[in-house]
């Protein structure tokens, strides 16, 4: 699904959903409609499985990528939202950028590793030298997002609590890493310590040709929970919290935890 098609279908959701809640006779009653804008904050962590290399079946072992700060990135978009009694139902179209951070420490034969086997002066047999990588990566994700959230109004309507799913259709995924190490020492063959000089790489995870087992959907889900204030009738004040339950990587042995928060200023246009 490209773009455009995606946009589409968040746009229609929205309309859809909106239209569905409104009174049948009375069109706009109980609507609100407006815009939004805020800041996001991205943690978790990543396990990888280990794996077999063609390379005389060497394993890859375990790898964790380990949280390694938070992440910030940019939200913006528009909402509807249909009041009821003491409750409403909200649809929104927004636009995204999340930012992880990981970093992963791990030590590996040389040959379950091509650019390791490429960069030794002599081939080696497995098992004989292995080489240690200290690894960081900053992954981003675009995407347009559009919850669909129930809420309830409290406090004479100036706080509102709510929950929902979170359909998010990725556009863009890009992953920075920094890799740096060593070659460890085998006294018994005579192979001495070794510094691996630091490189940088860039992978697009949407290819799968490029992200290979880090392939990243293109579509995948959220919960989302959150607290809002209204300080005048028109503006908003939201901080929110979501947990993709959907897996983010096609891969599904890949394990681990994605946390996004996002604070908010939305203003109602009518």
């Amino acid at each position: 699904m490209n773009t455009h098609k995606k946009l589409l279908a968040a746009g229609l959701l929205l309309v859809s959903t909106a239209a569905w809640s409104q009174n049948t006779g009375s069109l706009f009653k109980g609507m609100q409609y407006g815009l939004k804008v805020g800041g996001t904050a991205t943690h978790g962590y990543t396990v990888i499985p280990a794996l077999p290399t063609a390379i005389a079946n060497v394993q890859v072992p375990e790898i964790t990528n380990n949280n390694n700060g938070i992440g910030y990135g940019y939200t913006a978009g528009v909402w509807a939202r249909k009041n009821m009694r003491k409750g409403y139902i909200q649809a929104e179209v927004t636009y995204n950028m999340f930012v992880l951070k990981q970093i992963a420490d791990v030590t590996l034969d040389v040959n379950a590793n091509p650019s390791l086997v490429n960069a030794l002066p002599i081939s080696v047999a497995p098992g004989l030298v292995n080489a240690t990588l200290n690894a960081t990566s900053e992954s981003t994700l675009k995407s347009v997002n559009v919850p669909i959230l129930l809420g309830r109004r409290l406090l004479n309507d100036k706080v509102r609590a709510y929950f929902g799913p979170n359909f998010i259709f990725v556009t863009n995924a890009q992953a920075i890493r920094n890799t740096s190490g060593r070659l460890n020492e085998n006294k018994t063959i005579g192979f001495p310590q070794r510094d691996i000089p630091l490189t940088t790489s860039q992978t697009n995870l949407l290819n799968r040709f490029e992200a290979a087992d880090l392939e990243v959907k293109d579509f995948t889900y959220a919960l989302e929970f959150g607290l809002g204030v209204s300080p005048t009738r028109r503006m908003d004040i939201d901080l929110r919290y979501a947990v993709p339950v959907g897996g983010v990587y096609k891969n599904a042995d890949i394990k681990g935890f994605l946390g996004i928060a996002s604070l908010t200023i939305g203003y109602a246009a009518f």
